[in-house]
């Protein structure tokens, strides 16, 4: 989990809020900073590994974020929220990209590998695996396994931000466990 940011539930990170939604505009590039990277990370995952995808999600994100601030209460979590809204944006673009040509994954330039030292080379061509074990999954079954396994949120929490209940997340998480273990198997039976 990237923990790049303090908790949102902090007193600081409560007044930055609230300067936020006052209007603040360097409360809310405060926010936007303490939070760039885990919303990237997360698109990132969401949406395969294309790293272009994902900053063009993180941009929507942030806008959909700074448009809607003013409806986040305070009794609600701002990390949860956020993901929420990061989810509901990576989906979008799923589908918008569901209406276009697909590119096979040896061809997709997100997961050249290009030179660079032997470990290098593994981590990338490992991370190109699991970018395309990610793209077999439904998008609910998707989101639940980054949101739980890669971004090391709670069931519950991840419950949350779905929308859904635990029940129904952990189902998710268990049938994308397998259908990634499938995946990679049969990749590795191929020899890639």
């Amino acid at each position: 989990m990237v923990s790049d940011c303090a908790d949102a539930q902090e007193p600081d990170f409560a007044r930055l809020v609230r300067q936020a939604k006052a209007g603040d505009a360097a409360a809310f590039e405060a926010i936007l900073c303490q939070f760039e990277r885990r919303v990237l990370l997360t698109a990132m995952r969401l949406l395969n590994g294309n790293l272009e995808d994902a900053k063009d999600a993180a941009q929507q994100v942030f806008l959909r974020l700074h448009r809607s601030l003013h409806q986040l209460d305070a009794s609600r979590h701002f990390a949860s929220w956020l993901y929420r809204i990061t989810v509901n944006v990576c989906r979008d673009m799923l589908r918008m990209r569901a209406r276009r040509p697909v590119v096979p994954l040896e061809e997709a330039g997100h997961c050249a590998v290009a030179g660079g030292t032997e470990d290098a080379m593994r981590r990338d061509e490992q991370m190109c695996l699991i970018y395309a074990a990610l793209a077999t999954l439904s998008e609910h079954e998707r989101a639940a396994i980054v949101l739980r396994d890669l971004e090391g949120i709670s069931t519950a929490e991840v419950a949350r931000i779905l929308q859904s209940s635990e029940a129904t997340v952990r189902s998710q998480i268990s049938y994308a466990r397998v259908k990634i273990r499938k995946f990679v198997d049969r990749q590795q039976k191929r020899g890639l």
